[in-house]
């Protein structure tokens, strides 16, 4: 007799567009390969990435940019937030946006980066997304479910420890090719050569050729 599997819902939180491809796109295509679901809300504008680009139009490529690299790896569920880029302040009214995302959503799985991450969007990020799922979760709110992990990822700065592993061997090139939907970034910066390279080596460490790797929040 074959085991129905029952289909899970993600939901990632990116500080900036390209986070959530380096930081979990192998995770996100694996999923939607099985079935789950997956939305992405990205934090901020993207409107001081491209050096000499008038600021709305830096918005209009990246959020294109970012719907690209999202079907790449299976979905169009992309919410913006718009929030001030390089200036992020953590603010209850943040928060509160956060949790109405969790609410609307109802994920099983919520992924949004590091608290040691160099980067500090992702710093404020981490603290914004971690205080509004504890609250979500609180007798204060009415959420649709409880969510089963909450996980944190890596993209400028290596995690110290990890206690949870994807195998993305089988979705690498997937998500190098969501990467390359970011022709604005790769311009300046070697994020296929970093990724890949990443990855390899948390592969190594957890006996797979590609692998990434989480900080688990417990619930």
């Amino acid at each position: 007799m074959t085991v129905q599997r029952t289909p899970k819902r993600h939901l990632v939180i990116a500080p900036h567009h390209d986070d959530e491809v380096i930081g979990c796109g192998g995770t996100i295509a694996r999923a939607l390969q099985l079935g789950d679901e997956c939305r992405v809300v990205v934090v901020t504008r993207g409107d001081l990435s491209i050096p000499g680009m008038p600021a709305e139009e830096q918005v209009q490529l990246r959020e294109q940019e970012c719907g690209a690299a999202a079907r790449v790896l299976g979905t169009e569920d992309v919410i913006y937030l718009r929030e001030p880029d390089r200036s992020l302040l953590y603010s209850r009214r943040l928060v509160e946006e956060l949790i109405r995302q969790l609410a609307d959503y109802g994920p099983h799985y919520v992924y949004y980066p590091h608290g040691d991450e160099a980067d500090r969007d992702h710093r404020v990020v981490n603290e914004v997304a971690r205080e509004a799922i504890m609250l979500g979760q609180s007798a204060f709110y009415d959420m649709p479910r409880r969510i089963q992990r909450s996980l944190q990822y890596e993209v400028w700065t290596p995690l110290r420890s990890f206690q949870y592993s994807t195998d993305i061997t089988a979705v690498m090139d997937m998500k190098l090719e969501a990467l390359q939907r970011y022709g604005s970034q790769l311009a300046r910066m070697r994020l296929l050569e970093g990724s890949r390279g990443l990855n390899a080596y948390r592969g190594m460490q957890v006996g797979v050729p590609f692998a990434e790797v989480f900080k688990m929040e417990n619930m």
